[in-house]
């Protein structure tokens, strides 16, 4: 009877044993990744949201919806490069690529500021509409500062079933409303009036020093050469020293002012950025 009763208990402890092992199997074959996946990412969990998707592609290599995810994954955690790389090996020569994953390389590009490499891929790639090609170059040229040629492509697509331009209305009039700096006009500024175009470009405390500079070293030239003459070695000291100030107060007027300029645009293409990043 105890025979049995052992017989039994050991039979149950199998069963309960080989149903964990096989749960646990169960839990790498296809069907649980995908969904595992999925849920990783839908929950914002990225990285590992990429890791499952890996184990999907090792199973299903030529699968589009894991190598899209697995492509989305990196662009959300930020590992641009990674998702580049991981396209080249993916789509050797980019054979068998669809226009789904296409564009997602493209953004990829944009975002690791690849732009000799995206301009090339976009002109070249055959699979996109002229409205998808035209997207995605209006923001490689607005993330290099090419305005212009950014509006170009804006109006050329502003009345197209697209809505993806729509929102760009407030970029093209924010950039025509930037205040900008002349940098001749600050370099003949500085050289009438030291200091003046670094004043013209809001730069007032550089400004200020300069003239306090300039204005010292030139005053202790013209006493050194008032008590000695034109011998006088503090007046050829100081008038050095003046004239060098006075020479890199222009030259930073220039800087002030490309500076002044720099700083605008690249408040505008931040928001640029932004704009592309939240409409993906």
């Amino acid at each position: 009877m105890s025979r049995k009763i052992l017989c039994v208990v050991l039979f149950i402890q199998f069963s309960i044993f080989n149903f964990q092992f096989t749960c646990a199997q169960n839990l790498f074959d296809l069907q649980h990744t995908k969904l595992f996946a999925d849920y990783l990412y839908q929950s914002g969990q990225y990285n590992l949201a990429a890791e499952e998707c890996e184990r999907w592609l090792f199973m299903q290599p030529e699968n589009d919806t894991a190598a899209l995810l697995l492509l989305q994954s990196y662009r959300k955690e930020g590992l641009y490069q990674q998702g580049i790389s991981k396209v080249k090996i993916i789509f050797p020569d980019f054979e068998k690529m669809n226009t789904t994953i296409a564009k997602e390389f493209s953004i990829l590009l944009l975002l690791n500021r690849n732009f000799a490499e995206a301009d090339s891929f976009l002109i070249n790639e055959t699979s996109f509409s002229n409205v998808d090609r035209d997207y995605l170059l209006m923001n490689k040229n607005l993330m290099m500062k090419n305005w212009k040629i950014a509006e170009d492509i804006y109006l050329r697509n502003n009345n197209s079933d697209s809505r993806a331009f729509a929102p760009y209305s407030i970029v093209f009039n924010n950039y025509k409303e930037l205040p900008h700096r002349y940098a001749s006009l600050a370099m003949t500024m500085s050289t009438i009036v030291p200091g003046a175009g670094k004043i013209y470009s809001g730069d007032w405390k550089d400004a200020l020093f300069s003239m306090l500079l300039i204005g010292t070293s030139g005053f202790q030239a013209y006493r050194g050469f008032q008590k000695n003459g034109i011998e006088s070695a503090y007046g050829w000291i100081f008038g050095g020293f003046s004239a060098a100030l006075y020479l890199g107060n222009i030259y930073g007027s220039y800087k002030s002012a490309k500076d002044f300029n720099h700083r605008h645009e690249n408040e505008l293409l931040k928001k640029t950025t932004d704009l592309f990043s939240i409409n993906l």
